[in-house]
């Protein structure tokens, strides 16, 4: 990038940090900050496409500087943010939508286009490609929608709800992808969900490894709590590197990351000092907030310079295929939310029942965003023939993308207001809280409750904490439970802390 692009990026990121002050100070939920970035990015690829083409190419959208640099901090900041409690108390959900949800969108999407092709509604596309987009479509990424929450003061229910959906979303979604991009034939389609499940699984392993690896490191060297430089860069280099050892293992390295965050939260974060602490958290979520401005960015920017022809793609649009790729989008979010919601409300497998009017906010908070960009730019299906169609899915791809931000994303506070969700006497997890100012207690559930997956749920419950305050705390850190903390005293954190206080 030369020093002219980057003047440039610093100033519209400079720009853009003015603009989402004034919408966070006038709680404005209209326009969101992500809607903002795509269009003054387009804006800048417009211009500059017209008056320097080559510097122009140079802010395209980069598949691997988006999975390898912007990626990452987005992710991790997510995990480590996240409200653990009621993130916990409604996994039952999170997981349905997240994961059998994102199979149902990607074969509604796949099936509706392949359909409409072989009847020539739209361009000619293949089974493979149809599904395959589907797959690629079927990443949300609700960044305006979460936005909003937050200014209206939602349940921390909905939120975290539709929060935790989208981060292993996106986890399946590119294993999904992946897996079917290898697919020859419909049967093996079958051993895509065997092997997603395989992926999930892994990754959290990889997770737990590392994390609880450097939480024992740092409990093995108490003089670090005397050096924050030197407590944040180690306690970053850890948890990061799990993102890239899990894609080293053909394992999800969104979904490493993301639980190595609810990890380092839990325990990591409590044996660094209270400087290290305040300097990780408004780290963290200052690369997390740049690394979504320019994601953002650099996707309006591609927009622009393939409208323009200046990128080395190339473009193909055609309207029914946009109106018919959007209309299934929201048919498979709607056949994705409510019955796979339902029922885990009937089976009782989440502590809080969502409610019709929240399920109506997940239906429409189903947004598509650079996750799903970052995939069609790695399209590499070619057809028997030699011919391909990738130019028609990255230019839909693109204006989905666009649509849902500005318009369903804008619509949401209007759709939030209506169905009675805003609630002033409560607010949305707050991100700029460190996890000290949060409960960061073990999750609190209800002991009287019915049906067999609650019981199951308090079961489990009860078994986690106690191994967690037993075994896990005085090795790896955290925050003790008082109960337990006068029955277990002189524990390693103890003398830990005690060691480099005195």
């Amino acid at each position: 990038m030369e020093t002219g692009t980057g003047l440039i990026v610093l100033a519209v990121l400079a720009l853009l940090v003015l603009i989402s002050l004034t919408l966070d100070v006038y709680q404005c939920t209209v326009v969101s900050k992500s809607g903002l970035a795509l269009l003054i990015g387009g804006l800048v690829g417009l211009v500059m496409s017209t008056e320097d083409p080559a510097a122009a190419t140079s802010l395209d959208f980069n598949h691997s500087l988006f999975f390898a640099v912007l990626l990452p901090p987005i992710i991790y900041e997510a995990g480590f943010s996240v409200e653990r409690t009621t993130f916990f108390r409604n996994f039952g959900a999170i997981v349905a939508t997240a994961i059998w949800g994102t199979f149902i969108s990607a074969c509604v999407t796949g099936l509706m286009l392949y359909v409409a092709s072989a009847s020539e509604w739209i361009p000619q596309v293949d089974w493979v490609e149809a599904f395959l987009f589907g797959a690629v479509l079927s990443a949300v990424d609700p960044v305006a929608t979460l936005a909003s929450f937050q200014k209206l003061h939602v349940s921390p229910v909905l939120f975290n709800v539709v929060f935790g959906e989208s981060v292993l979303n996106d986890a399946v979604a590119i294993a999904l992808y992946k897996a079917v991009s290898r697919a020859t034939s419909l049967p093996m389609l079958i051993l895509v969900v065997i092997e997603t499940f395989g992926i999930l699984v892994g990754s959290i392993c990889v997770a737990m490894l590392m994390t609880l690896m450097g939480s024992a490191l740092f409990m093995t060297i108490p003089t670090l709590r005397a050096f924050p430089t030197y407590e944040v860069l180690l306690s970053m280099s850890v948890s990061l590197s799990t993102y890239f050892v899990a894609d080293a293992f053909e394992f999800s390295g969104i979904v490493a990351l993301f639980f190595s965050g609810i990890l380092t939260a839990h325990y990591h974060f409590h044996i660094m000092s209270p400087v290290a602490q305040l300097v990780f958290h408004h780290v963290l979520v200052t690369a997390a907030f740049v690394s979504e401005i320019l994601v953002y960015i650099f996707v309006g920017v591609a927009t622009a310079l393939i409208l323009k022809g200046s990128s080395p793609l190339q473009y193909e649009l055609s309207w029914s295929f946009v109106g018919l790729t959007t209309l299934s989008l929201f048919v498979g979010r709607f056949l994705n939310v409510f019955p796979l919601v339902a029922l885990t409300n009937r089976f009782k497998c989440n502590q809080d029942t969502i409610t019709p009017r929240m399920m109506i906010v997940m239906w429409l908070a189903g947004l598509r965003g650079a996750v799903a960009v970052a995939l069609v730019m790695d399209w590499s299906y070619i057809r028997p023939d030699g011919t391909d169609r990738k130019a028609l899915m990255v230019t839909t791809t693109l204006f989905v993308v666009i649509g849902t931000t500005w318009i369903v994303g804008g619509l949401t506070g209007p759709l939030v207001r209506l169905c009675g969700l805003v609630d002033e006497t409560s607010s949305a997890p707050d991100r700029t809280v460190t996890p000290m100012g949060r409960r960061m207690s073990s999750i609190d559930l209800d002991v009287s409750a019915d049906g067999r997956c609650a019981k199951a749920r308090v079961l489990l419950h009860k078994m986690w904490t106690n191994f967690d305050e037993t075994y896990m705390k005085p090795f790896f850190g955290g925050r003790r439970r008082k109960s337990f903390h006068d029955k277990v005293s002189g524990s390693l954190l103890d003398h830990v802390i005690a060691s480099t206080e005195d």
